[in-house]
Parts: C-alpha cells; structure tokens; sequence
C-alpha cells in the first residue's frame, strides 16, 4: 500500500488535536476578594422580624419589584370567580398549570380573554 494513505489522515488529526488544544485553554477568573461580614447573624434575624412585621417579605415564587406585589389583590367573592373560571373553560380560555399566556398566530383570542380576564380581578 502507499504509505500516503496513512501519514495524511495521520497529519489531519494530529492538526485537528492541535488546533481544538488552543480553544479549550481559559485562564478561570477567580475572584480573591476577602468576604467581609457587616452584620451579625442576630441582626439579620431582626431585620427579618421587623420585614415580616411590616408585611415587606415576599412570598415564595413573587418576583422583587414587580407592580403586582407591591398593591393587595382586590378581593372577590368566591362565587364571581368560580363563575368566571367555569365561563372560561366553557370557551376554552383556560392555561394548563405552569404555561404563560403567550399569543400565538394560530390562538390570539386566547391571549384576550385571559388578559381581559385578569384584568377584570
């Protein structure tokens, strides 16, 4: 056999292997700044006391700085929401759990009536 047929397929990879070698080597930037403790651990628990006095502690899963958590929810009797949640599904309108109401092309009568819905509380 030639001996062609083995040093170039040799050479390419050994080019390749070389060449991959220099896009993998990253110089990890540490950061060496000493941490500095500017309160004590009983000051941290008072400063939570007195947010949870003051009704300033979010819930679990609400976004900081968001209107929303900001001003109560208007509270609505049982009934108007079961109603309105039984006229939704009627029409469809409903999300299942954990989906945003993103309007699509195929579905912007969706997106409405959730919004106006929402709207509406």
């Amino acid at each position: 056999m030639n001996i062609r047929y083995f040093i170039a397929p040799a050479l390419a990879v050994t080019l390749m292997a070389l060449a991959s070698t220099a896009a993998l080597a990253d110089d990890p930037t540490v950061d060496s700044t000493p941490f500095v403790v500017t309160h004590s651990r009983s000051e941290v628990k008072a400063e939570v006391r007195q947010a949870r006095h003051a009704h300033q502690l979010l819930a679990a899963g609400e976004l900081a700085g968001s209107a929303a958590s900001n001003e109560p929810a208007p509270l609505l009797a049982r009934a108007t929401v079961k109603a309105e949640v039984l006229a939704a599904r009627a029409h469809g309108e409903l999300l299942p759990a954990g989906e945003l109401a993103v309007a699509t092309a195929s579905q912007p009568r969706r997106l409405l009536a959730v919004t106006t819905l929402a709207a509406a509380r």
